[in-house]
């Protein structure tokens, strides 16, 4: 099994880099990471960046499925940072043979719903509401478009998430662009952002943790470990 994994930005997947070997390659402007089972990119925040990268993980690659992974935002408190989320979106559920895999590589996740949703969401009534109107357990940006995608390509989905943020404890700025990030500092929101980014640490090695496990369930399935015949020009720098 070859699987396409879709994160936003590069430092959700950093530390798996720095664990699992992987082999750069360029494609149409996308830097992928090919390690024998699993092919990443960083597509870039929301979701016509995540859709573009997916589909042409799909097309390249030829994976099995496709996975949309990164960093979410809790809509109940009962989630922590860094727990880790697995399932599907509201109109996209995740592939039952492909979820039951993640499940077993990952170490006490949460099952739930990954609503997606235009931008950030920091105000906790929000959250309440979106929680009570679409049962989601999570928010984030991407989710949905690579579900979408994968449909379109007739791929298996899952979407596997870790929490940075709770409606108690939300995120110090909306971080939408250096002039929001520059107004919530003159705020006075410097601690939080510290705060933040070491949340943000904690989630991306809690994905490392994940993707170690399941590269090595993988392999040990026998993962295929050549990309399909449409692969494009590529550079390996």
């Amino acid at each position: 099994m070859k699987l396409g994994v879709i994160a936003a930005l590069r430092q959700e997947l950093a530390p798996t880099f720095g664990s699992i070997p992987t082999t750069p390659r360029l494609v149409d402007g996308l830097r992928f990471h090919e390690a024998p089972s699993l092919v990443f990119v960083a597509s870039g925040v929301g979701a016509r960046l995540a859709a573009a990268a997916a589909l042409l993980t799909a097309d390249t690659f030829r994976p099995d499925a496709l996975l949309s992974v990164g960093f979410c935002g809790a809509l109940t408190d009962e989630l922590e940072t860094a727990d880790l989320v697995l399932g599907g979106t509201p109109s996209h559920p995740a592939e039952p043979g492909l979820l039951a895999r993640a499940r077993s590589a990952a170490r006490q996740p949460r099952l739930g719903t990954v609503l997606t949703v235009p931008q950030v969401v920091v105000l906790a009534a929000r959250k309440t509401e979106l929680a009570a109107r679409t049962g989601a357990l999570v928010i984030d940006m991407e989710a949905d478009a690579v579900a979408l995608a994968a449909k379109a390509r007739g791929l298996g989905f899952l979407a596997v998430k870790v929490v940075i943020d709770t409606p108690a404890a939300p995120l110090a700025s909306t971080y939408s662009g250096c002039w929001t990030v520059a107004k919530d500092l003159l705020r006075g929101s410097l601690v939080g952002m510290i705060h933040d980014s070491r949340r943000v640490k904690l989630a991306a090695e809690r994905l490392k943790d994940f993707f170690v496990a399941l590269s090595g369930s993988l392999g040990a399935a026998g993962g295929t470990t050549t990309a399909g015949p449409s692969a494009g020009p590529t550079s390996a720098s």
